[in-house]
């Protein structure tokens, strides 16, 4: 069974649309970012002036920040203090139709992904930050960023709504996986083995950092909005409009199998989002137009 733990308001319809870090849940509702403390249940939301595309809570050498990404700049917040540190403007080329989606850190420096298809490089410094670069290799808007280490290596992956997935050494340089035509990537996990890749057809497809693909996974029957894994387990799970919770063993260097390790059926639920708590002990979703969220014992 479930534990539904009443929210304050609903969360948005946007990939990926939950967050956790340091006992606190994350999510998007319109223009404010709610922050659900699990311990005491007390929810707070930190407001930006405008409409917010993602938030996300990232590492930036070892300070847990609620990254949140909105029109006309980014904005980093304290998690533990739940405080604005600084934000950093960001030129649009349209500011009607302009977004920032897709968030991911890497040591210093944070990455954000925009609708004209490019990737600032936001290097954070103290309480100050900038942007240093951009990476210009998709055409499209950016639908997620990821990061991590495979095999050692420290990669970036992002992926854009014609289905474009980029892997970025740590030189930054792009290789482009192998596209499935028409077939939007909606969200990125990195394992320490392979970049998972969940798609609007509801497949869920691995690649290694060749970009040749390893396996599929027919995993639901309609558009797929989230994905996160958990190392500790080896279980990656996923939610999609199907109202499907599922979780997954993927494959290691030890055991090459995809196998399903379970799954929750959430009657009339949009499911817009899914994360593990840093023990990996637990999971939980959230949906669309809900004021619950969901929180699973997770598969060990």
């Amino acid at each position: 069974m479930a534990e539904e733990i009443p929210l304050k308001a609903t969360p948005s319809l946007l990939y990926q649309n939950l967050s956790y870090g340091d006992g606190k849940f994350v999510y998007i509702h319109k223009t404010e970012a709610h922050v659900l403390n699990v311990k005491t249940k007390e929810t707070s939301f930190l407001l930006a002036k405008d409409k917010i595309s993602q938030a996300k809570v990232v590492d930036v050498n070892g300070q847990k920040l609620v990254v949140l990404a909105a029109r006309g700049s980014t904005q980093f917040w304290d998690l533990a203090k739940e405080k604005i540190v600084f934000q950093v403007p960001l030129e649009d080329e349209d500011k009607d139709t302009f977004l920032s989606r897709g968030i991911a850190s890497s040591g210093n420096q944070v990455f954000v992904g925009h609708s004209y298809g490019a990737i600032s490089v936001i290097e954070v410094n103290g309480e100050a930050g900038s942007v240093t670069s951009t990476l210009k290799e998709h055409k499209e808007v950016i639908t997620d960023i990821s990061s991590g280490d495979i095999n050692g290596e420290s990669v970036i992956v992002s992926a854009d709504i014609a289905g474009e997935v980029v892997i970025w050494d740590k030189t930054r340089t792009p290789t482009h996986i192998e596209k499935a035509a028409g077939d939007t990537c909606t969200c990125i996990a990195v394992t320490s083995n392979n970049i998972v890749c969940g798609y609007g057809s509801g497949k869920i497809r691995l690649f290694n950092t060749s970009g040749k693909k390893v396996c599929e996974i027919a995993a639901h029957a309609r558009w797929l909005n989230a994905i996160d894994y958990c190392a500790k387990t080896n279980t990656l799970a996923s939610v999609a409009e199907d109202m499907l919770l599922q979780f997954w063993k993927v494959p290691t260097a030890a055991d090459p199998k995809v196998a399903l390790k379970g799954h929750k059926f959430l009657k009339d639920s949009l499911l817009s989002g899914v994360k593990f708590t840093d023990e990996g002990n637990q999971v939980a979703c959230t949906a669309y137009d809900t004021e619950k969220l969901f929180v699973f014992d997770a598969p060990q």
